[in-house]
């Protein structure tokens, strides 16, 4: 069976789906649907995007989830993959939880960014399962709704849609999204796809189209497509160098983990795309020294006010060069 193609560049919007394997369960219990919300959490900080919906139902999953790194592959891994250990451990159980790959669909986000996070808020009605959006606890509708704060919705953009104040633009998102609960026959956004990936408008579409060099989307493909390079592990390394000043030979061969040799390692894995063994090759470290240091980063930026400032400068000088 052919692979999805998988396309990325900055800025992207997906509409993200994951079934379990077999259509059978992937939530069990309440503490599961939190388990994986905090997966969310964390992947988002670690990977910087924006989750504009989400919803989670018994056996499968959406999210609505717009990536300004360019880097849902490696997004969507950690999140699968996260959840899945913790299942499997939890629950004694082994092998897959999915069924297969994540579904991917690319989306013009000002055409469809409303009309698919309505889509994604009715999905527990649709499947009867509850006769309101309101009433279901496990998707963003509260965030939009006004009964749940909290900063793992990016909820600005589709209410922008509606009113500069909020609770305006809350009201008249409710009054959008209940709306088409009368419709006799309800709309699909999904009838304008175009070959089985890309939710755009046509003249998008023949851009996509361009991009690709009219690849055939049914042969066999990479799982990753780039229309923009990633910064390289040697631009990183630089560039990490000349905001520090301290000698390359410093980041890349030093035994003690100074500070910035952490950082650089952080950003090396981040930004690059690259597997651990290759940025583990890059500092003279073996692989899990490098998820090592990831992870040690990632508590000091819920601590370091300075940290989070810095590693955003860093990031920005990073890509301007990439």
């Amino acid at each position: 069976m052919a692979r999805q193609l998988r396309l990325e560049f900055p800025g992207a919007l997906y509409h993200i789906t994951s079934r379990g394997n077999l259509k059978e369960k992937v939530f069990f219990e309440d503490s599961d649907r939190k388990r994986f919300l905090e997966i969310l959490r964390r992947t988002k900080e670690r990977y910087g995007y924006l989750l504009h919906a989400y919803v989670l139902m018994d056996n499968h999953y959406h999210l609505l989830l717009e990536t300004p790194l360019s880097n849902i592959t490696q997004i969507m891994q950690n999140i699968n993959t996260s959840y899945t250990v913790y299942v499997n451990r939890k629950y004694n159980r082994s092998g897959h939880l999915f069924q297969g790959r994540y579904k991917s669909i690319i989306v013009e986000k000002d055409s469809y960014l409303l009309e698919l996070s309505r889509y994604i808020h009715l999905n527990p009605v649709r499947a009867k399962i509850v006769d309101s959006p309101e009433r279901h606890k496990w998707s963003s509708f509260g965030n939009y709704s006004g009964s749940r704060m909290d900063k793992l919705v990016d909820i600005t953009d589709i209410l922008s849609y509606f009113s500069a104040k909020k609770k305006e633009a809350i009201g008249s998102y409710r009054r959008f999204a209940l709306s088409s609960l009368d419709e006799v026959i309800p709309r699909n956004p999904f009838s304008a796809l175009e070959a089985d990936f890309i939710l755009w408008k046509k003249h998008f579409v023949k851009k996509m189209r361009g991009l690709l060099g009219e690849v055939k989307v049914d042969s066999e493909l990479p799982a990753l497509r780039h229309i923009r390079r990633k910064p390289t592990l040697e631009v990183i390394i630089e560039e990490v160098d000349g905001y520090y000043g301290v000698e390359i030979e410093e980041l890349v061969r030093r035994r003690r983990e100074c500070r910035e040799r952490r950082i650089a390692i952080y950003l090396a894995k981040m930004l690059s795309g690259a597997k651990n063994s290759e940025v583990g090759r890059h500092f003279n470290v073996k692989g899990g020294a490098v998820s090592a240091v990831v992870k040690g980063i990632e508590d000091d930026l819920r601590r370091s006010l300075q940290l989070r400032r810095e590693l955003k400068a860093l990031k920005t000088r990073i890509l301007s060069s990439a």
